[in-house]
């Protein structure tokens, strides 16, 4: 009885052994294709930096926005919060009477959300406003960067742009980087005189169909601003997802 037993529980211990030295290396393959937790991250990271969006915004707060200022704020907040997807980033330029001025850099879009509610009207100068529009273009051009998989730029202004050299300057430019240009007119006095020629936003609508953009006259009241919205962030979104 004693020399069954034991026989039988050597049996057991070798199949035991054998079905250890069989699934091993199953278990060993299984294991190597199962991705690590710090790995997925990493590679999550990876994905979220080689997809970045570029979008830089430009408002004119220039002392005759005064009464459309709201509108201008209401329309760029909007349109980032629906950019605002993650690994996109944005900065924001506030130009007028006087130098154009950085106020965010690359950041997200909720800090760039915040900056956009704290703009205020700027001081007056004697200065040519539609000089300070092409710096101001020039400082917007310098943010973007070539690996970036697009590079979109919404100018929300009253439209004083009469400068044909600089108008030429500036496209030249935002053609080499490749740079999508979408234009909000927003002011409170006709853009057009007499005969329907256009004195406001001339040049800017020029920028907008020569790379792309989007050209929206959106006036001076709130009435057109969530449609405008929605066509501005359709555009640009439908730009990086071809």
């Amino acid at each position: 009885m004693l020399t069954r037993w034991s026989g039988s529980a050597s049996s057991r211990r070798r199949l035991v052994q054998s079905a250890v030295v069989f699934m091993l290396p199953l278990l060993v393959a299984v294991c190597a294709c199962l991705p690590l937790r710090g790995d997925s991250e990493r590679q999550d990271a990876l994905r979220t930096s080689s997809s970045a969006h570029r979008f830089v915004v430009l408002l004119d707060v220039n002392p005759n926005q005064k009464k459309v200022l709201p509108v201008e704020i209401s329309l760029a907040e909007g349109v980032i919060q629906k950019l605002g997807q993650p690994g996109n980033t944005f900065s924001v330029i506030t130009f007028g009477s006087k130098s154009p001025t950085l106020l965010k850099s690359g950041v997200q879009a909720t800090e760039t959300v915040a900056a956009v509610r704290d703009i205020g009207l700027g001081e007056q100068s004697g200065d040519s406003l539609s000089v300070e529009l092409y710096d101001a273009l020039n400082l917007a051009f310098g943010e973007f960067t070539a690996d970036a998989d697009s590079n979109s730029l919404l100018i929300i202004t009253e439209g004083n742009d009469g400068h044909d050299k600089m108008f030429k300057q500036a496209l030249i430019r935002a053609q080499q980087l490749q740079v999508i240009c979408n234009v909000a007119m927003v002011a409170n006095h006709p853009l057009y005189g007499s005969k329907a020629i256009q004195r406001y936003g001339f040049y800017l609508r020029k920028l907008a169909g020569k790379t792309h953009g989007r050209y929206i006259e959106v006036g001076d009241g709130p009435k057109r601003v969530r449609q405008s919205t929605d066509r501005f962030s359709e555009n640009m979104l439908g730009q990086y997802r071809r």
